[in-house]
């Protein structure tokens, strides 16, 4: 469990930099007045925060010695045994997922592609009730278009913008 927590800390700790010091300021506008919130203030929070815990595990992982019999994880205890096939396949299909979200982003927009995400999201962790998934598929994304709209002044894209 150390050398993945290690792992873990090496991949996140770039990755937000990356994020933080290239990807948010050059993709974000800047506020239109002085009483709005800048668009790149939540993302950067959240960027800075797991930075942040990335550097507390890292620190702490390379602290502590390699043949320490403490507990390896709070909740499994000895039974987490790291990376295993089943947690790269779902990996590998958040990455998919991601990909393709953002490229129907990109050319259909926020909602239609949001509502496909949802949809298949909920059908993958076991919702199987269609008018759940339907009713979440629609209204999620509509409502989380106009809260950004509302609170951040920022349209989110689509193609009929």
């Amino acid at each position: 469990m150390r050398r993945t927590h290690i792992g873990v800390a090496l991949l996140l700790i770039p990755t937000s930099l990356f994020c933080l010091l290239w990807l948010v300021p050059n993709n974000t506008v800047p506020p239109t007045s002085v009483h709005d919130v800048d668009s790149g203030f939540v993302p950067s929070l959240a960027l800075g925060a797991i930075l942040f815990y990335s550097v507390i595990l890292l620190v702490r992982e390379l602290q502590a010695s390699p043949d320490s019999k403490r507990e390896l994880d709070e909740e499994f205890g000895v039974e987490a045994t790291g990376i295993d096939k089943k947690v790269l396949l779902n990996m590998v299909i958040l990455v998919v997922t991601s990909t393709i979200s953002w490229l129907l982003i990109t050319y259909v927009g926020f909602e239609p592609a949001m509502t496909l995400l949802v949809a298949a999201t909920m059908y993958y962790v076991g919702v199987r009730s269609w008018m759940q998934i339907g009713l979440c598929a629609v209204i999620i994304p509509i409502v989380l278009s106009l809260c950004t709209l509302h609170f951040f002044s920022t349209e989110l894209p689509g193609f009929w913008k």
